[in-house]
């Protein structure tokens, strides 16, 4: 759709809605992941860091899909591909990072490792 959007003479806020909209889908879908990464690793590491609180976790994904992807924009690195720096894509990505979080406290994250501690 990508290049079709780009060759149409469309108002620009379809376009940058349909440019960005798989930025904030990756910072949403990534914080997720990273947050269930990070509940599996949680009984790995010392009584400290297990006692940590799930808003914790929570904000440690945020901001580690927030430096991959913010860092991808700025083309500090190519890991996801060849990438075009946008500022809609940044704000789309933050706008998913925010969201991500929000719906983490709101609804929470099963952490399954609780289930069998007994």
């Amino acid at each position: 759709m990508r290049p079709w959007v780009l060759e149409k003479d469309l108002p620009n806020v379809f376009k940058i809605f349909v440019l960005s909209v798989p930025n904030l889908a990756e910072a949403i879908i990534g914080t997720l992941l990273l947050t269930g990464l990070l509940f599996q690793l949680r009984p790995y590491f010392n009584q400290r860091l297990r006692a940590l609180k799930d808003t914790y976790i929570h904000l440690a994904a945020v901001g580690i899909a927030g430096v991959y992807g913010i860092s991808q924009e700025y083309k500090w690195h190519n890991i996801g591909g060849n990438n075009v720096f946008d500022i809609y894509d940044v704000m789309a990505s933050i706008i998913g990072l925010v969201i991500a979080f929000g719906l983490l406290q709101k609804f929470g994250f099963i952490d399954k490792t609780e289930l069998y501690k007994e």
